[in-house]
């Protein structure tokens, strides 16, 4: 899970670059769309003890999710002993810590060991399960809102002294953004949520609140090598050694990957493939519009403050494209490796391997101008439907985390969210580059 809010050595001069790009990118609570309390359950929920309900998601935290947290042994210590140390003292953090054990709480509320929140729960909710889940759903987001108000008062006046407790906080807000795709895809089993005005449109306000993080670790990342999160700042495979590899065409055949998932070997067959084909489409962009992309930007607006030409857009793109192809030549170099000695099954020693190589942490090396390109929605056309077309193969590396609960089965959905937008652009061009993501969601 750490890949998700820390920056690793090869990657920290972006986190310098873009920092400039995120100040000013105010920390918003996640809108998950969920219908008010009844006034009976809010009455309920304001009177109940503050105590029982937080220490049944504290211990649910302890037993049920901090050793799920991460898949290398040293990462899961710091989320089973260190994270809830620091957040035992600072209270902002341990409404981040409840709150993202409430996720997991919902999320699994389908497995066999699933324990209810409230184990003394009001007798008028045991015979009314959405009653009870909208409740639980609202004792997180007051958590979750509780922690993102902490933490900005925070980071507002962080220092050398509270950058770990800060660092802390935003491992917490990343896992919860992530987790909270788990939450609003309840929506599609009759939980009664939606996207707002735009159901069944990709959901992309999560980046913004894993935006911006990373521009703090690079500030203070002196410290918080000698801190007691240390270790979970150490990522061994997150460097350009894939480059002594050069992707070939076919793709070889990894041994290591015999008796692995489907999806995996998948990923090997077309990965290479996939970056080339979108570096041509953006050629063909390029060509088609007589774009110089060697034009000073001018003052015309584009629509943000940051992209102000489709030139412009164009160049965010492709330097969207170069990040891509660093966490996927990432990812084909893991597969290179020989089987560990770990006593583990093929895909959880691969995986682990991935989780060392960071490719969990693209979320912070595209720019504000790319995500700002994705809320078009219904207005976007073909150079907005390409921005969609580059994240949804972004989500493709999270398909192959199928052991982090935080990500399993949330983007499959994604995927086929943005398949359905660019089928409503009408666009034939950018229909066969989805169709790899949307293969690779199915496996």
């Amino acid at each position: 899970m750490a890949t998700l809010a820390t920056v690793d050595e090869h990657v920290l001069w972006r986190a310098r670059r873009l920092a400039n790009n995120n100040v000013g990118q105010p920390l918003r609570p996640l809108d998950l769309h969920i219908p008010p309390l009844s006034e009976s359950a809010e009455v309920s929920h304001h009177n109940e003890s503050l105590d029982m309900p937080d220490m049944s998601l504290l211990t649910h935290f302890m037993v049920h999710v901090s050793g799920r947290m991460a898949l290398h042994p040293e990462r899961k210590l710091i989320w089973q002993r260190v994270i809830p140390t620091l957040a035992a003292e600072e209270e902002y953090l341990m409404h981040l810590l409840l709150a993202l054990a409430g996720t997991h709480a919902l999320c699994e509320a389908e497995s066999p060991e699933a324990n209810p929140l409230d184990p003394n729960l009001d007798p008028k909710f045991q015979n009314n399960p959405e009653a009870k889940s909208f409740r639980d759903y609202h004792r997180i987001l007051d958590h979750h809102q509780k922690g993102l108000e902490g933490f900005r008062q925070a980071l507002s006046e962080a220092t050398a002294n509270t950058a770990e407790y800060i660092f802390c906080g935003s491992m917490l807000i990343v896992a919860f953004a992530f987790a909270s795709l788990r939450i609003r895809a309840l929506g599609d089993k009759g939980m009664s949520f939606h996207n707002g005005d735009s159901a069944g449109e990709p959901w992309i306000d999560w980046l913004h609140l894993v935006r911006g993080l990373g521009a703090f670790v690079g500030e203070h990342y002196a410290v918080l090598r000698i801190s007691r999160l240390r270790t979970i700042m150490n990522y061994s495979h997150a460097n350009e050694h894939w480059k002594d590899f050069p992707a070939t065409s076919p793709t070889p055949v990894f041994p290591r990957l015999q008796g692995a998932p489907p999806r995996f070997i998948r990923f090997a067959q077309g990965a290479a493939q996939q970056i080339s084909l979108l570096r041509a489409f953006a050629n063909t962009l390029t060509q088609d519009y007589g774009i110089n992309m060697e034009d000073t930007p001018s003052p015309d607006s584009y629509g943000s403050p940051n992209i102000q030409t489709i030139p412009d857009l164009l160049r965010e793109q492709i330097s969207t494209i170069d990040r891509l192809e660093d966490m996927y030549m990432r990812t084909l170099y893991v597969f290179r490796f020989t089987a560990s000695e770990r006593d583990s099954s093929v895909s959880m020693d691969i995986q682990t391997d991935l989780e060392d190589a960071a490719v969990l942490s693209w979320p912070h090396l595209i720019s504000q101008s790319f995500i700002l390109s994705i809320q078009q929605g219904q207005d976007a056309g073909i150079f907005e439907g390409f921005s969609y077309v580059i994240l949804a193969h972004f989500y493709v590396l999270l398909l192959l985390f199928e052991d982090l609960w935080y990500l399993r089965g949330t983007f499959p959905r994604e995927i086929r969210n943005t398949h359905m937008l660019v089928v409503k652009l009408g666009d034939g061009a950018l229909m066969p580059l989805m169709q790899w993501p949307m293969a690779m969601q199915e496996e």
